[in-house]
């Protein structure tokens, strides 16, 4: 373990948190709309997270920002995404939302949930796990990533039953992430699932 690593780790743990504190308040107060909120907590996650691996001299890779592992990664990721679109199908009578025949809206919600992907698999399985995994171990990092990505759904999904789903999902990639050391798949699989039952498909 890196004799720095618990230093990386609280830092990875403020990206988190710092951008929350000022969302949430101006989203409570009505100054912001939810929408605008996550895209600017994404932003953030994205340059900080960047930000941070650069000024702790760490490579891109160390984060999982690599081609190397991209295959298995994104196979791995996307037997979740096909599993539970199957199950959907079965249980569900989905259908396409009447927005998808809007151009506009098709293209915002590529940007959203292609920002949302990016922005949660970088901060969540790369900076938070990785820094994590090399202080305390995958048990540690694994757990505490996967905890704060369901957190960060709390208000999308206001039920103990969505948290757990969420977290699983989470803790999946989470697994994904660490043996293929690869997040660039599991960031494509988390927008096309995102995008598919978030916006394209409702029941």
């Amino acid at each position: 373990m890196d004799s720095e690593s618990w230093f990386e780790s609280l830092e990875a743990i403020l990206v988190f948190i710092v951008p929350l504190l000022f969302i949430i308040p101006l989203y409570v107060l009505g100054f912001i709309t939810q929408a605008l909120g996550n895209c600017i907590s994404y932003t953030v996650y994205i340059a900080g997270s960047v930000g941070l691996t650069k000024y702790n001299k760490r490579t891109l890779a160390e984060i999982g920002l690599t081609r190397k592992g991209l295959i298995p990664s994104l196979g791995n990721s996307m037997i979740l995404v096909l599993a539970f679109s199957l199950t959907r199908f079965i249980v569900a009578d989905l259908k396409l939302s009447p927005d998808v025949y809007s151009l506009e809206v098709v293209a915002f919600n590529v940007f959203f949930w292609a920002l949302s992907g990016l922005g949660q698999e970088i901060l969540f399985r790369g900076l938070i796990l990785f820094s994590l995994n090399r202080w305390k171990g995958w048990k540690v990092a694994l757990l505490v990533s996967t905890i704060l990505f369901g957190l960060i759904h709390v208000l999308r999904y206001p039920s103990i039953s969505g948290i757990v789903l969420i977290s699983v999902i989470g803790g999946f990639w989470g697994w994904i992430a660490l043996k293929t050391k690869n997040i660039i798949g599991t960031t494509i699989a988390h927008f096309i699932f995102n995008f598919l039952f978030a916006f394209m498909l409702i029941s």
